[in-house]
């Protein structure tokens, strides 16, 4: 079971096994060789995982007994979500972590890819909240369900070890090779220009500019459009806003879609409400992720309210490309202020 109160991380050193990854110059040693308590590096995540900063941001990941748990950063405001994070920051951090772990048990060590296909979850703390402004806790275990799926279940708390979000993810899981053969239409060269020298002279806004996280502010999304209990807009997908998803290849994070369908949920009860500063907290959330969106392309966004039962507000939500479906996204929402 999971727990929710994680101990103190205690580093233990690591030996070398093979890889390719351009990030890792040293080979390492197998994750599941990892003892209890490992504290287990950036360096020895990225290329088992093949996500990297600024979307991994996840700090101290440390093997547990069955289990592994990290502390998680807030970078992004909640917005009409009265929780600690949203549930899109949230989703994203506790679905990397839930790779970490997959990663842990993989029949095979090396670079693999953890693609989100389905998450189940539900909020655990009814009452509004404000933004954390300490680091949470996160733990989760994974197991292998086929030769190339897997599940996590993971669990979101409070600095002080109180149970907030709980989640279960289902994986595609795709050796480098095989992710090569299905996505190389997304593949990009990202440095078309060399980087500016070092000597270059900078304003601090374009150093700020240039260390950007795009994760740490809501996808500027565009052409609204209500029809009732319905609202739609669209968002043309860059690099940047795929920075650390994946290597070479930018395509959209899930967690990010997700994100933007919750948007769009709590903007039309907003609109439905009419109550621009109305708050919700999330209950139960369902969501089902049959492809990616790869950077360049046009991402329309979708909700529409499909139930109110008192203060409880249900919404499905959809992202597409053309007349492919990204993802869907079914969420529950109470509305607290």
């Amino acid at each position: 079971m999971l727990q929710a109160i994680a101990p103190a991380p205690v580093s233990s050193p690591v030996s070398p096994v093979k890889s390719v990854m351009p990030w890792m110059a040293e080979p390492r040693m197998p994750l599941s060789e990892a003892a209890p308590y490992t504290v287990l590096s950036a360096q020895e995540l990225y290329p088992r995982i093949c996500v990297r900063d600024p979307y991994f941001a996840l700090k101290d990941v440390t093997v547990l007994p069955g289990e592994v748990v990290a502390r998680v950063p807030v970078q992004m405001a909640p917005g009409a979500e009265a929780m600690p994070l949203g549930l899109g920051e949230a989703g994203r951090h506790l679905a990397i972590l839930g790779s970490c772990g997959a990663a842990l048990v993989a029949p095979k060590d090396g670079q693999h890819f953890y693609l989100a296909s389905a998450a189940r979850g539900q909020w655990l703390k009814p009452s509004a909240q404000e933004r954390a402004t300490d680091m949470l806790w996160a733990l989760a275990q994974a197991e292998y369900t086929g030769k190339r799926t897997c599940t996590a279940r993971t669990l979101l708390s409070s600095s002080d070890g109180t149970p907030l979000f709980r989640l279960e993810v289902d994986y595609n899981v795709l050796s480098a090779a095989a992710f090569a053969r299905l996505f190389g239409e997304a593949r990009q060269e990202m440095r078309r220009e060399p980087r500016p020298a070092d000597t270059v002279q900078r304003t601090p806004e374009e150093w700020a500019k240039l260390r950007q996280n795009p994760y740490s502010k809501p996808l500027d999304l565009r052409d609204f459009q209500a029809d009732g209990d319905s609202l739609r807009s669209s968002l043309v997908v860059t690099p940047e806003l795929c920075k650390g998803h994946f290597a070479m290849h930018p395509v959209m994070p899930v967690a990010v879609v997700a994100g933007g369908m919750t948007r769009m949920a709590t903007t039309l009860g907003r609109d439905l409400e009419r109550n621009a500063e109305a708050r919700f907290v999330a209950k139960d959330v369902k969501l089902s992720a049959d492809s990616l969106a790869y950077a360049g392309q046009t991402v329309v966004f979708g909700a529409r309210r499909t139930r109110v039962r008192g203060a409880d507000h249900t919404f499905a939500c959809t992202a597409s490309v053309g007349e492919r479906v990204v993802a869907q996204l079914d969420v529950t929402y109470t509305r607290v202020d």
